[in-house]
């Protein structure tokens, strides 16, 4: 019979391999890992400090994402993150995240409308403080997950966290306070349709929500990933 003490290491693991996926998965989307760089698992792990299994694992999820290539030997190679690359992302992120606002326009449960509510009046209402942006930027987080959850989809929850945490680098990047303010304006747009149980209305809104944010991405990312190149 498995006891909970045999199960404690593989969790460390998993959680290790997350860690390194991330580092890894910002600096390609930022730019420091540019298109057809080669990597190699065992320096990725000298470099990182960590055993190879956890960087084999963070590999083997971005080739899954068609952000690297499997090369012969223990190399890999750095796909570019082209407009292309970008504008698909966003694309199942309409598609995702739109069936989940129609879902929880129909479904979201009164206390999680309230206490998001609550959340983007606080927003609204603390918009002189200094750490605004950031703040901004966590209640983007919440925002979209708690929609994904309340689709009461897990599977496609967790699809929506997926393309989220690729477009997480992209989000920081673009994360200027005007690009904030009107990101904010239409969570605010989306809330009210969930609130007032208009499923197309809350669909049609998330679309516009992620597809004006791929137009500030495109033009935010891009312009940072040529200046990385240049400098390089």
């Amino acid at each position: 019979m498995t006891s909970l003490e045999e199960l404690a290491s593989p969790i460390r693991r998993t959680s290790l391999a997350e860690e390194v996926y991330e580092t890894l998965l910002e600096a390609i989307c930022g730019g420091q890992l540019a298109g057809g760089t080669k990597i190699s698992a065992v320096a990725l792990a000298e470099k990182l400090n960590v055993s190879r299994t956890p960087v084999i694992e963070a590999l083997r999820r971005l080739e899954n994402d068609g952000l690297i290539e499997a090369s012969t030997g223990k190399q890999a190679r750095i796909v570019e993150v082209s407009r292309d690359e970008i504008s698909q992302i966003y694309q199942m992120r309409q598609i995702l995240e739109g069936a989940a606002a129609e879902a929880a326009a129909r479904r979201m449960p009164r206390e999680a409308l309230d206490d998001l509510e609550a959340r983007a009046q606080d927003l609204d209402a603390g918009r002189k403080r200094l750490d605004w942006t950031e703040r901004a930027l966590a209640f983007d987080l919440t925002f979209h997950d708690v929609i994904a959850g309340a689709s009461g989809n897990e599977r496609l929850r967790a699809d929506i966290g997926r393309y989220r945490l690729l477009v997480r680098s992209f989000c920081r990047m673009s994360g200027t306070r005007e690009n904030l303010e009107q990101a904010f304006a239409e969570h605010l747009k989306i809330l009210e349709a969930i609130k007032s149980r208009k499923p197309a209305a809350a669909r049609r809104a998330m679309v516009e929500h992620i597809a004006s944010r791929l137009d500030s991405v495109l033009q935010d990312v891009v312009d940072h990933q040529a200046e990385t190149k240049e400098r390089s």
